[in-house]
């Protein structure tokens, strides 16, 4: 039988993203049992709901006691044997609730399932995949290696480790995990991706102020002995400073200095490693998109390749690929490096 997914979707202010954030759930099969939260009173934010109040199972308008408030009262009004959340400006890339219905279906010991997520930045382009996610295992105590909005879990083994903390603000999802970890839920990973998240220097993950950290040191001091805790505590501060605080040049030399395994042929800072690929979606009415590809290249050459059209870059600089491109698709984005030298993804911008 195929399970019942509820998505909560909580809106603490409006944001462009939003209508991509509802457009891809409209696109998923099976459809998701959709929750809005929408604390904003923001006009724009009532007209993107309207567009899709077909689809909306509960619909809340108002102010609320903050996003995890908000979500635990999307899924208590939603029902659904799978719970997830999207803020406003995540989307799902198509055809990933039919990843997560077919394998909770298919292994009913599977509690929670989870894949990889591409961020995108303020400018809305695609810059790499989420690094800090893994396989599963007891890395998930010391640093979050799960991307929330490519995270599912089923309601009841949510309910068996004691759900959301409504205490927190920051941390909730991480929370969460650590706690169904240590409840002994099952996790399971696909190496596909399932989600876009963006990495805004306005987000509040990006914040390190003494909330955050107060909540950071609660889940540290409760899941480490005290020889991991300090080593955790820097982990976090270093994320900081590389993705919100250090000039670009310094927190890619920082990020590639540090070891990490590539997702899909791409490195912590983008780096291109023999041939990697990024997958694509857009949720606009057109079916042709401009490719701005923006690479650093030192030495060698980089060949970018999108739905049959080329291009080669023998220096830093931008290939520019004009490709069909229908709205709900997922369109690769290939490169191939060749020579000695190195390359990096620094960006792709969908025009």
């Amino acid at each position: 039988m195929t399970p019942t997914i509820a998505i909560a979707v909580p809106i603490g202010a409006y944001h462009p993203l939003l209508r991509d954030c509802l457009a891809s759930l409209a696109a998923q099969t099976p459809r998701p049992v959709i929750s809005t939260l929408d604390a904003s009173r923001d006009p724009r934010a009532a007209a993107v709901i309207d567009e899709f109040q077909q689809l909306i199972a509960y619909r809340r308008v108002g102010p609320d006691s903050g996003q995890t408030a908000a979500i635990l009262e999307g899924w208590e009004k939603a029902p659904g044997d799978i719970l997830g959340w999207l803020n406003a400006d995540d989307a799902l890339y198509p055809g990933a609730l039919s990843i997560v219905a077919a394998r909770f279906s298919d292994r009913p010991d599977t509690d929670v399932f989870y894949g990889h997520s591409v961020i995108i930045n303020d400018d809305h382009e695609i810059v790499g995949y989420h690094w800090a996610v893994e396989p599963p295992s007891d890395a998930i105590l010391s640093g979050c290696i799960i991307s929330q909005p490519s995270c599912f879990f089923r309601r009841s083994a949510y309910q068996a480790a004691g759900g959301l903390d409504a205490s927190l603000h920051y941390t909730m999802d991480w929370d969460l995990w650590t706690r169904l970890w240590t409840n002994r839920a099952r996790f399971e990973f696909v190496d596909e991706v399932l989600s876009r998240v963006l990495w805004s220097r306005e987000a509040k993950t990006g914040g390190f102020g003494s909330r955050r950290r107060k909540e950071l040191n609660r889940i540290i001091d409760a899941n480490n002995p005290p020889a991991r805790r300090l080593k955790s505590r820097v982990g976090f501060g270093l994320h900081h400073v590389l993705e919100y605080v250090a000039p670009r040049a310094i927190a890619n030399a920082a990020r590639s200095a540090r070891k990490s395994t590539a997702i899909h042929g791409l490195g912590r800072s983008g780096e291109i490693i023999g041939e990697a690929q990024v997958p694509l979606v857009h949720y606009r009415p057109n079916d042709e998109a401009r490719l701005m590809v923006t690479l650093d290249v030192g030495g060698g050459s980089v060949t970018v390749e999108a739905a049959g059209r080329q291009a080669a870059l023998a220096q830093s600089g931008a290939a520019d690929l004009t490709v069909p491109m229908k709205a709900a698709e997922v369109l690769n984005v290939r490169f191939r490096a060749v020579g000695d030298g190195r390359a990096r993804l620094k960006s792709i911008r969908i025009g």
